[in-house]
């Protein structure tokens, strides 16, 4: 009876340690870099199940943006520049349990992403 309340014991507390570093809240961070010759209207990414708007950047400006990393996904990324012309992407990832920052470049005819920093 002894080894079982212990065994039980033991089990609850890994449980328990497995919720509180799995759980835990993790950030992810890009910033979108206009080297195209126009202004980029309006920009979305869509990662992790939120969507982050962005207006009005100016060629060789960029703009910041922000969330939380909930579960494992990938960007889905739409720019729409200001003479109407569009582009879209879906690439790159984030892995729940990290935190991400990325850099999204985004040209005349094409947006690439790179991984700058992911921390545990």
């Amino acid at each position: 009876m002894q080894k079982i309340r212990v065994l039980t014991v033991a089990l609850n507390a890994v449980f328990l340690m497995f919720v509180m570093f799995s759980c835990g809240t993790h950030k992810g961070s890009f910033l979108l870099i206009n080297r195209a010759d126009e202004p980029i209207a309006r920009a979305s990414v869509i990662v992790c199940g939120q969507t982050i708007k962005l207006n009005d950047i100016q060629p060789t400006q960029s703009a910041q943006g922000f969330y939380k990393v909930r579960s494992d996904s990938h960007f889905n990324i739409v720019v729409e520049f200001q003479s109407g012309k569009k582009l879209q992407r879906e690439t790159g990832y984030v892995t729940n349990g990290l935190d991400f920052q990325h850099e999204m470049v985004v040209t005349d005819t094409d947006i690439t992403v790179t991984s700058i920093n992911t921390k545990k």
